[in-house]
């Protein structure tokens, strides 16, 4: 569902309210040394500093009891970095600044003539630009903030975490924003600092309404934590007693590199429900592993974890894993190119390092090689966006030891790599079914049972182009299917038809140009089933 963005400038309702809340709670610093001495003048230039910060409550994980929660005992204060700060008239912005990573800041601003005012805090940076709004308030903009009385010099600005032993106080809880932002800050400036990259602009939608239901996102139905595609934002769940995100760090880099994906890279990814031990199909478990084993690199942890409500008992838990140590009994039952699991701890394997590292990890790449990696090759492959493209393109890349790549992958029952299609990895060549001429007719075999991203509904057929016009046509008597055609990430035919109807696509191809076709089937029981494949160009 799209989502419009709204002007934040339209809705600061959200910020002057927070503001006013947290002037009469007193959250907002110690006004007693605030004054300067003597009352400003109308036209009078007055300077003012001070430090924003926010609460951060670690969430915890221990593999050895299968048991975390967020630690509230152990709660930090962090500064919130590079967030603008306005001192305000209302809704009249007077002046703008940012805060350092110290969360210090200084602003100046020039007295009216009459009317009080504030000064505000925003869950928003401008390099890079991100900004957390509230999907169910009209887009405002989070912040912080507090009255500024004309001779006051120094303003410091506090979002605490609002808990209070057993819920959240609402009127008190205005650390989730900035803890939101921050995560997302420390991905963006970890790249920003080993390449020239500029992000284009990100908005997240955090709210204390955001619930893991269906419906209207403006209603607070985001379904769960997720990047959004169609409208390149992310969305973050926030309900008190059913699920908060915001602390839950990984999460949020997670998301955030989907946004990455999407904006700098690639990504062919099927999307929908997947976890530990499935076998994915292979463009949705190097998606669901990149993006775990981005946060653990980035934050740096090595420990997923991932906070909830109980159903059962109503209290607060957790579910996690470590993106460098697998447990025992294994959490990967099926491991290999398909699974979420083996994609997360190679790609966390090939970035890390260290004296106390497994035998048959000898490798490791700065995050600047991985960045080449995923908006170079990864995104131009004339491939689907799997393990196959990235490591095929990371050892292209200058420097890198191919058969210290090769022992890794094979730890992880991966054949050495040699092509974006997954030569050198039978399983992974074998869900690609070339296609040497046209016309071509064909037989595909599928596995119903499994939801239809899982590697047995899917089958790709790699073609060329004729530079003529191109029909494709996948049928089955019993069984819905549907067929996309793909160029370089960009489908540029599909069908999408319910039922058993055939799904037939035309589109005018480039010569001597691949594509890949996916037929995904939706079979719902148990059992083998087929379609026939048929490509022509007249």
């Amino acid at each position: 569902m799209f989502v419009s963005r709204k002007s934040i400038w339209g809705h600061t309702g959200k910020v002057m309210a927070l503001a006013l809340t947290l002037a009469l709670n007193g959250a907002c610093g110690d006004d007693d040394d605030d004054e300067g001495g003597g009352d400003n003048k109308p036209g009078d230039s007055v300077k003012v500093t001070g430090k924003v910060t926010y609460d951060f409550v670690p969430a915890v994980y221990s593999t050895a009891t299968r048991a975390g929660t967020l630690a509230f005992s152990q709660v930090t204060k962090k500064p919130v970095r590079g967030a603008v700060i306005q001192v305000r008239q209302g809704n009249t912005i007077l002046s703008n600044a940012t805060t350092d990573d110290q969360g210090n800041y200084e602003i100046t601003y020039k007295v009216p003539s009459s009317g009080s005012l504030t000064i505000v805090a925003l869950a928003k940076t401008t390099t890079p630009s991100i900004q957390v709004e509230d999907n169910t308030d009209g887009d405002a903009v989070w912040g912080v903030g507090t009255s500024l009385p004309s001779n006051a010099k120094t303003r410091d600005m506090h979002a605490g975490h609002g808990w209070t032993g057993g819920a959240y106080n609402a009127e008190q809880r205005f650390a989730a924003p900035f803890a939101i932002l921050d995560s997302m800050y420390t991905a963006a400036r970890a790249f920003m600092n080993v390449r020239p990259v500029q992000f284009p602009e990100l908005k997240v939608n955090w709210s204390p309404n955001n619930v893991p239901g269906a419906g209207e996102k403006d209603d607070g139905n985001i379904g769960t934590s997720h990047f959004s595609p169609s409208d390149n934002e992310i969305y973050i769940l926030g309900k008190d007693g059913v699920d908060t995100d915001e602390f839950d760090s990984h999460v949020i880099v997670h998301e955030w590199g989907h946004y990455f994906e999407s904006n700098l890279s690639r990504s062919d990814s099927p999307g929908g429900p997947h976890g530990a031990g499935d076998v994915l199909d292979p463009r949705l478990s190097f998606g669901e592993g990149y993006g775990n084993a981005l946060a653990a690199i980035i934050l740096p942890e090595s420990m997923y974890v991932d906070t909830v409500w109980s159903q059962r008992t109503g209290a607060l838990a957790a579910f996690g894993f470590d993106a460098e140590t697998a447990p025992s009994p294994s959490d990967d039952p099926e491991p290999g190119v398909f699974s979420e699991s083996s994609v997360m701890r190679i790609l966390y394997d090939l970035y890390d390092s260290g004296s106390n590292e497994s035998a048959y990890d000898n490798v490791s790449f700065g995050l600047g090689t991985f960045y080449d990696v995923l908006t170079g090759p990864q995104k131009a492959t004339d491939a689907l966006t799997t393990l196959g493209s990235f490591v095929n393109g990371l050892k292209a890349q200058s420097g890198v030891n191919t058969s210290a790549v090769h022992a890794l992958l094979a730890h992880y029952r991966v054949g050495a790599v040699t092509s974006d299609f997954g030569d050198g990895d039978t399983s992974l060549r074998a869900i690609y079914t070339p296609v040497a001429s046209v016309p071509y007719n064909t037989n595909v075999t599928l596995t119903g049972g499994v939801e239809a991203n899982k590697r047995q509904q899917n089958q790709y057929f790699v073609f060329t182009g004729t530079g003529r016009t191109m029909n494709i046509s996948v049928s089955n008597l019993s069984e819905d299917v549907d067929v996309e055609v793909y160029r370089r990430g960009t489908v540029v035919a599909a069908g999408y038809l319910s039922g058993t109807s055939p799904e037939s696509v035309t589109f005018s191809s480039q010569a001597n140009t691949q594509y890949v076709l996916v037929v995904t089937g939706y079979k719902e029981a148990d059992g083998v089933y087929g379609a026939s494949v048929s490509i022509t160009s007249p």
